[in-house]
């Protein structure tokens, strides 16, 4: 399988394109906006080529000088048809030897495109096995999921408790925490009561960690791309120059090649009034930091990929330089278990973006649960004008259950109760109506 890269003006465009270039049955990895222009991923099988055996090798020496006379052409500009022809097929070597000499020609003076590609290739590869890490975690979930459903049903619980356990069912919980919760209210006769529990049950297996927001010293903010980094850092910056005053605070944008990031944090900061620096490798990280020393909080916005090695980079770069991780709500568990539980990062606290109303934040709750982790900053939204707010446990706990949407799931079970209640009444009836036709007067 290889991974192509389509733009197009819009995604309608770029997917017709895609069909037209690979198929019907390409399958589309992710899309994004890159200098005004739709940017599509998607993979395509790479069927193996047929190598014809060679009818004749021919002379060695002619073969080579007809090739050099052939790029000597090429390279004064002439065409393709003006080239001599060659009477013999290349063999498997040699074909191989002038494809890395036409690569080597076309690529070897242009360092632009060379880091441009190396950077698809990394982010393309951080793709795909995210896209395989989720497939299996899925088919792991479903066959969980077969093993629960045989002894658990919304049925054995409370009629009165029956909408919630329903609202559980239908939420995009993992199926081991679902299973908890469900086992832990399944005795309750109160809606009330229930929801109550649930709330205070998971807010004491997640516990209180927090931990403050950075306001002096430097911090370096990482996650996954896409989960509002450079977000969470223009809202700190803002933040801290309220408090102590637009210049002592300062940024730095270390090694994020992606198009439109540096325009982006500029702009941002510039929103701010704080200074703005960049620097694409350790060296000049450590030049920037000696030079802002005098500043009170300094701000490091990290890439989204390599996250492992490039927060290492930074850490070696001073050794008062603390790490946080920056997950967005409706983060999977794959990405969580990978970032947040990766064994070599020691994360000072966790800061979580996108709490909306429609977040269903159930995955990274299953997390906290298992593993304590500090709770620094939240963010509600991606504007900058709505502040930061400290982050804590029954905050996650309530979005999510605002997210279960207990209202649908109420009307939904008294609607499958008066189906049942009807089904009920028409069935003795025609047990009635059965005993009388038995009767020896029935006629």
């Amino acid at each position: 399988m290889e991974l192509k890269r389509i733009l197009a003006k819009d995604l309608r465009r770029a997917t017709e394109k895609a069909v037209a270039l690979y198929g019907k049955d390409v399958l589309f990895v992710s899309n994004s906006r890159v200098n005004g222009m739709t940017e599509v991923i998607v993979a395509v099988e790479v069927m193996p080529e047929v190598v014809q055996a060679p009818t004749d090798l021919g002379n060695g020496a002619q073969f080579h000088a007809v090739l050099n006379q052939s790029f000597k052409a090429l390279k004064n500009g002439a065409t393709a048809s003006a080239a001599p022809a060659i009477a013999m097929d290349e063999s498997e070597d040699t074909a191989s030897d002038s494809t890395e000499t036409t690569l080597s020609h076309s690529t070897g003076n242009n360092p632009v495109d060379s880091a441009s590609n190396q950077r698809d290739y990394i982010r393309g590869r951080e793709i795909v096995n995210m896209v395989r890490d989720e497939l299996s975690a899925m088919r792991k979930e479903f066959k969980l999921a077969q093993r629960v459903a045989m002894w658990q049903s919304p049925a054995g619980a409370h009629p009165a408790v029956q909408p919630l356990v329903a609202a559980l069912a239908e939420a995009g919980i993992p199926v081991s925490l679902r299973t908890l919760l469900v086992d832990h209210i399944n005795d309750m006769d109160d809606l009330q009561s229930a929801t109550a529990a649930l709330k205070t049950h998971l807010v004491n297996s997640i516990g209180e960690h927090h931990a403050k927001m950075p306001q002096s010293g430097i911090h370096a903010i990482a996650g996954p791309a896409g989960s509002g980094k450079t977000t969470m850092v223009a809202k700190l910056a803002k933040a801290a120059a309220e408090r102590k005053g637009a210049d002592t605070v300062a940024v730095i944008s270390y090694s994020d090649q992606r198009a439109g990031a540096w325009s982006q944090i500029q702009m941002l900061c510039a929103q701010i009034g704080v200074d703005c620096l960049r620097a694409n490798n350790p060296e000049t990280l450590k030049t920037l930091l000696s030079e802002l020393g005098t500043r009170k909080l300094i701000l490091i916005d990290t890439p989204g990929v390599e996250v492992a090695m490039r927060t290492h980079e930074i850490v070696g770069c001073g050794s008062n330089i603390a790490t946080h991780l920056v997950l967005s709500a409706d983060a999977s568990t794959t990405t969580i278990r990978k970032t947040l539980l990766d064994p070599d990062m020691k994360w000072a606290s966790l800061m979580v973006a996108r709490m909306d109303e429609s977040t269903q934040p159930w995955p990274l709750i299953q997390m906290l649960c298992e593993v304590p982790v500090a709770l620094s900053a939240a963010s509600d939204s991606p504007k900058m004008s709505a502040p930061l707010r400290v982050l804590s446990a029954a905050h996650l706990v309530e979005l999510a259950i605002q997210s279960l949407e207990l209202d649908d799931a109420m009307a939904n079970c008294a609607e499958a109760s008066d189906h049942e209640q009807e089904n009920t009444i028409l069935t003795a009836a025609q047990a009635l109506v059965q005993r009388i036709e038995k009767m020896p007067h029935a006629s």
